[in-house]
């Protein structure tokens, strides 16, 4: 049979064609996912702008929390008081040096072990440091002390507030006579029947400790503990740390009466935290006791179950306080204590404490400053 050689070729010229749009549909379907994936890409870089910007705004507002939510400190303080019925250091020098070197063995401890101790002095010692040209005070603020004044008034002898506000006011001069004002901004005591915030106010202070269950007597019953009437305070509770309820004894607060109600208005702010006596803390958590004297005060001696009561008072406030207030805690060392042998076992572990970032050393002063600071924020 002969082939037509003319139905070849256009048969040739077919295939040829038909190859030439397979080759162009291959060509295109490689070409496509290259864009697609190129405006993918192109996408997903916008998109991940977008995320990286919610995410900064994320950080940003996660960073102002953590900065809100940053603890307030818990400060631990002391006092020390020079008391009203010391007329011997005025009388006589030696009496006077006595007391001098008590407070000055108990501020070679604090350099020693980075504490801070603060000393508050009625009339008899702040007229004795002029007397006998010795300013034990000026060197407290010196070597990094505090000091304050003491108002042991009389706290059963009904007075004006106008009256109450100048006795006051005569212990801060004497005060204010041997150190800068400035530093002598607060007083402890001065509770009783009288009314200590207008007290307290008139005379020029800015804050109140030393608070006891004579601050009481300045109250109606219904804001006293119950039972605490006037002669179960005189005689029982007088000397008792107060106010009575943790939430209000070792949180600053201002007030604007004698009254443990707080209100933010108010010119005194109330800084209590007492934990107790020294060296009779320990004797009265063996015994089950609550109060300021052990059976063997003032003569008891500082121990390590005292230590230990102190330590076991701070970390149980600790674990349960509110984060977000200052706090302070304290204790009571009267002169002679520092120059008790178990002295040195308080300091100790009162430095491992704020070494373990526990509690944090401060002044009755630098407490209030501190609490005025927090305020503001």
């Amino acid at each position: 049979m002969k082939i037509d050689q003319n139905k070849i070729l256009m048969g040739v010229v077919t295939l040829l064609a038909a190859a030439v749009v397979v080759l162009g549909v291959m060509l295109v379907a490689q070409e496509a996912p290259e864009e697609r994936q190129q405006i993918s890409v192109d996408d997903s870089v916008d998109r991940h702008d977008h995320d990286e910007d919610e995410d900064s705004i994320e950080i940003e507002e996660e960073k102002d929390e953590v900065e809100i939510q940053e603890e307030a400190p818990v400060f631990f303080s002391t006092m020390t008081h020079l008391e009203g019925d010391w007329d011997f250091v005025e009388e006589r020098e030696e009496g006077f040096d006595r007391q001098a070197g008590y407070l000055r063995m108990g501020m070679d401890y604090a350099e020693q072990y980075d504490a801070i101790l603060t000393f508050e002095s009625e009339m008899p010692f702040a007229r004795a440091m002029v007397k006998w040209d010795d300013n034990v005070f000026q060197e407290a603020l010196d070597r990094g002390m505090g000091i304050g004044t003491h108002c042991d008034t009389r706290p059963t002898e009904p007075r004006s507030v106008e009256e109450f506000a100048a006795d006051i006011a005569e212990r801060k001069a004497l005060v204010d006579a041997v150190v800068d004002s400035s530093e002598n901004l607060g007083c402890a005591g001065a509770g009783g029947l009288n009314d200590w915030y207008g007290g307290m106010v008139g005379a020029g202070f800015n804050y109140i400790n030393g608070i006891v269950g004579f601050h009481y007597l300045a109250m109606p019953l219904r804001e006293r503990p119950e039972g605490w009437d006037n002669r179960a305070i005189t005689s029982e509770y007088y000397h008792y740390t107060a106010p009575e309820e943790d939430d209000l004894r070792y949180y600053p607060f201002r007030v604007s009466s004698a009254s443990f109600t707080e209100d933010p208005s108010g010119e005194l702010v109330v800084s209590a935290g007492d934990i107790g006596e020294i060296s009779s803390i320990g004797d009265l958590a063996l015994a089950g006791e609550t109060g300021w004297g052990a059976d063997c005060s003032p003569n008891c001696a500082i121990d390590m179950a005292d230590v230990d009561a102190i330590e076991d008072a701070i970390r149980s406030f600790v674990e349960t306080r509110d984060t977000s207030r200052v706090a302070k805690l304290q204790v009571y060392i009267s002169t002679q204590k520092f120059s008790d042998p178990g002295i040195e076992l308080f300091f100790e572990r009162l430095q491992a404490l704020q070494d373990e970032g526990v509690i944090q050393w401060a002044s009755q002063k630098e407490v209030y400053e501190a609490f005025v600071e927090w305020e503001r924020n």
